[in-house]
């Protein structure tokens, strides 16, 4: 990864009986002993669920109200799209001018480092797993109701008809004979009952089955698709009506540019921001770091992050509202270096998303 021209930053975690925390300017191809690691930015994962509804008309529609009293039942074949969920989620990527490194010194423990693939620190000498970036895409899952093969439950007069009129009058025959089946079976009223509750849910489920193919020849079907696709933000402050993409009820999701659907928008709200340093504050520091490089910093760095209001939505709902914390919001702090010099092991866990700091103990 491409380093930037200015010096980094590095933290020296000496635990030597009588040695001192130095701090000394990180140079690429110099300060080679080590670990160096990055703070997160945090990225907004929106996730939208979409479901794929299919409509193709049965080939006896128009007799659906002849024979089974259904009317307005559609001749032409049908493809839709809903909104059926958006969440969101962050995931932390690193930050490429928040770049550190742990030089240990050749006497002191040896503590165990822990940081997820791309860099970025989570722990040190405690054991936690690195919660990973999430890769955005489209995961397709099949649903909704059951298409059904009606010519396997069809009679010999049924595949012989003439025609269709004369296939519809069968068929609706056989429809009302299943439905009075069942209905002796259920009244206990059939010549041969099933013995047992297992037995009378199998037929039952047959019946069942024969209805709704012989059915969906009148009516037609629906088969249902539901997929999710996760768009992903970087934000860097506040921003208002950033086009995430875009939704049709013919086409689903498009890409922000396609004017075929209606636009989904997301805004970006800073909430709550870190406070900065008192001038007080500030003075002291700099007090303190007289004679010193003035870039360097006595401590583990971590994040405080910052908060924003998210919210998705469109020219006429809202989709989603949460708010979320985002490491690049906030500001940078120091952990004492004098808690990284005592004698006793010292365990540090950094939320890997914010970089924030969940966890010190012995």
């Amino acid at each position: 990864m491409k380093l930037k021209t200015t010096a980094f930053l590095i933290l020296l975690c000496s635990i030597m009986a009588k040695a001192q925390t130095t701090i000394t300017t990180y140079v690429p191809g110099v300060s080679t002993e080590g670990v160096a690691y990055y703070l997160p930015k945090t990225a907004i994962n929106v996730s939208i669920t979409t479901e794929k509804s299919v409509y193709v008309p049965g080939e006896l529609y128009q007799y659906a109200d002849r024979y089974l009293r259904i009317n307005n039942v559609s001749n032409k074949e049908d493809v839709s799209y809903t909104i059926k969920s958006v969440s969101l989620s962050t995931v932390g990527f690193p930050d490429e001018s928040k770049l550190y490194h742990i030089l240990f010194a050749p006497n002191s423990i040896a503590p165990m480092v822990t940081m997820t693939e791309s860099g970025i620190l989570h722990a040190i000498n405690a054991s936690s797993s690195a919660s990973l970036p999430v890769q955005s895409g489209v995961l397709p899952e099949a649903s909704g109701n059951k298409v059904l093969s009606s010519r396997s439950y069809m009679t010999e007069e049924m595949l012989i008809a003439g025609s269709k009129a004369k296939l519809a009058e069968l068929v609706a025959k056989e429809i009302y004979n299943i439905r009075e089946s069942r209905n002796l079976i259920v009244r206990g009223q059939n010549e041969y009952m099933p013995k047992d509750a297992e037995s009378l849910q199998i037929i039952l489920t047959g019946l069942q089955e024969q209805e709704e193919a012989f059915t969906q020849m009148f009516i037609g079907s629906t088969t249902t698709e539901t997929s999710t696709y996760t768009y992903q933000i970087m934000p860097e402050g506040s921003a208002e009506r950033i086009v995430l993409g875009r939704f049709s009820r013919k086409l689903g999701l498009l890409h922000g540019d396609d004017l075929a659907g209606a636009p989904i928008y997301v805004d970006v709200k800073c909430k709550l921001s870190v406070p900065e340093p008192t001038a007080e504050a500030m003075a002291e520091s700099a007090k303190s770091k007289k004679g010193k490089n003035e870039n360097l910093q006595d401590g583990l760095v971590y994040n405080i992050p910052g908060k924003a209001e998210v919210k998705v939505y469109t020219n006429t709902q809202v989709l989603a509202e949460e708010i979320l914390a985002l490491g690049q919001l906030g500001r940078t702090e120091t952990l004492s270096s004098t808690l990284l010099t005592k004698k006793k092991t010292i365990k540090i866990v950094l939320d890997p998303v914010t970089g924030a700091l969940l966890k010190v103990s012995e």
